[in-house]
């Protein structure tokens, strides 16, 4: 895709740099949200890039076990039911 419509690509990336950067919400806190986003999702591999951003932006796991008691909070216990990545990550 990228290769055929590489405007289009460029463009979700200026979106998400604009998106994700500091403004009344930190960049750490845009990505606790991500992080039960990507749980109720149910999407592995987008919740570990998440997570682990969150990390580097200072999150703790508490505050990442945290976002996913939001989720399951919003969306049911399968929220955080079935994520090897979850268990992977807050069991370390």
């Amino acid at each position: 895709m990228a290769e055929q419509q590489p405007e289009v690509i460029r463009a979700m990336y200026r979106f998400k740099n604009e998106v994700f950067r500091d403004n009344k919400l930190s960049f750490k806190e845009k990505e606790l949200i991500a992080v039960a986003v990507t749980a109720v999702l149910k999407c592995d591999e987008c919740f570990r890039l998440h997570a682990n951003k969150a990390m580097e932006a200072g999150a703790t796991k508490d505050e990442i076990r945290e976002s996913l008691f939001v989720a399951m909070y919003l969306a049911g216990p399968s929220a955080a039911v079935g994520m090897p990545s979850i268990d992977n990550l807050l069991s370390e």
